[in-house]
């Protein structure tokens, strides 16, 4: 008897120091998240600017002098309102000259088709019956001087001097003949054709300087808003030299700047995210519309540069805008996500522990998706475990 109470005692000492000491034991202590379904994504985080889709970009079309602007960068403007003002010494002394030439061109045509002046006709004609009756009067008088130079009246001197006199008055007939058949091929078919001809060459010649100066006068081609003015008044501006540019407000795309190594992940359609500084609530989505097509030297790194576009006309993007963007280059909606600093690999496989409310269980996973940090778990983890963040058995 007394040695079965002395084995109760000493079963009710052990279990209480056994109590006594469990109880001062504190259970090991995680730091944990439970694992969820979520979405993971792998995205490219660069810079990059904003850029006009369509900047209409004005330029001179004539040498001249910038005489005025009456509008101001920043300005709303409306297709066909002025612009500016240019002069043209050139083109204004070209049309002068060229006015005065066609001037003298239409009298000498009018002169022409109404033919050679009355006055000139009958003078000629005088002139010619004046020389053809001298011609016949010298005729007679060698004949009857030839005559008597037969019979032996006269020398063969007096013969000559008839003679040479009749030569004189058939070649001044002869002169004056000419004359008026000159005068009359002045005024022939042809020599009107020219004259017409000639007319209507300088007239295009002044109707195409007149196209000319009306080129000082320099119109918005578009509505928007004045970008830009190249120019200042009294500037001396050369033909193909830019004037303006016309932006239309809203009208904008990205233009990223995505280093070399992450250019192989981008694809057309991708989603983009766009932030800036200036605006740092807010943020604006598009999609890559053209992947890079060749790379570049930008200060210190190499890159392609990514067109995007970007929803919903955003005026709050103007052009130059440097902004942060953020492409998603592959995303799975619902999938088991855990943080990557949960996943280890001892002896090389891929592992996670499990907190089961006393202790930390390792098991094995097969993952999927990798991200900067997150890791998708395909499978060895079940939605709501508490995963062990950094594990200790690394």
């Amino acid at each position: 008897m007394k040695k079965l109470i002395i084995s109760t005692v000493l079963i009710i000492f052990i279990a209480s120091a056994v109590y006594f000491l469990a109880g001062e034991r504190k259970a090991p202590t995680f730091l944990t998240v439970q694992a969820a379904r979520q979405e993971i994504r792998m995205v490219v985080n660069t810079n990059g600017i904003i850029e006009p889709i369509e900047l209409g970009e004005i330029y001179a079309q004539i040498d001249g002098r910038v005489t005025r602007i009456p509008v101001q960068e920043g300005a709303e403007i409306t297709v066909g309102q002025l612009l500016m003002e240019l002069e043209s010494e050139q083109i204004r002394a070209a049309i002068t000259e060229a006015n005065i030439a066609l001037l003298a061109a239409r009298r000498q045509e009018r002169a022409i088709l109404s033919g050679p002046p009355k006055e000139d006709i009958a003078t000629i004609d005088a002139a010619i019956a004046e020389a053809a009756l001298l011609l016949k009067e010298a005729e007679k008088d060698l004949k009857e001087e030839e005559s008597l130079f037969a019979r032996g009246a006269v020398t063969r001197v007096a013969v000559d001097a008839i003679r040479k006199q009749r030569d004189q008055f058939q070649l001044r007939l002869d002169n004056q003949t000419r004359q008026k058949q000159e005068l009359l091929a002045r005024y022939s078919a042809e020599e009107k054709q020219w004259e017409g001809d000639r007319v209507r060459e300088l007239e295009d010649q002044a109707r195409f300087l007149e196209q000319q100066r009306q080129l000082e006068i320099v119109t918005s081609p578009r509505s928007g808003r004045v970008y830009s003015l190249e120019v200042k008044p009294g500037a001396y501006v050369r033909r193909g030299q830019l004037l303006a540019k016309i932006n239309q407000p809203g009208n904008v795309r990205l233009r990223a700047y995505v280093d070399e190594p992450d250019l192989g992940r981008i694809a057309k359609g991708q989603l983009v995210e766009v932030t800036w500084d200036g605006l740092p609530d807010r943020k604006w989505t598009g999609v890559v519309e053209r992947p890079a097509e060749q790379v570049v030297a930008m200060d210190n790194r190499t890159i392609g540069y990514v067109i995007c576009s970007i929803e919903g006309s955003p005026e709050e993007l103007i052009p130059n805008l440097n902004v942060r963007i953020e492409i998603t280059t592959m995303s799975k909606p619902d999938t088991i996500v855990v943080p990557r600093s949960a996943v280890f690999s001892p002896d090389g496989i891929r592992s996670v522990q499990i907190f089961d409310g006393i202790t930390a269980v390792t098991k094995p996973v097969i993952s999927g998706m990798v991200t900067t940090e997150e890791i998708e778990i395909l499978e060895g983890v079940s939605v709501g475990d508490e995963v062990v963040l950094n594990p200790r058995n690394r």
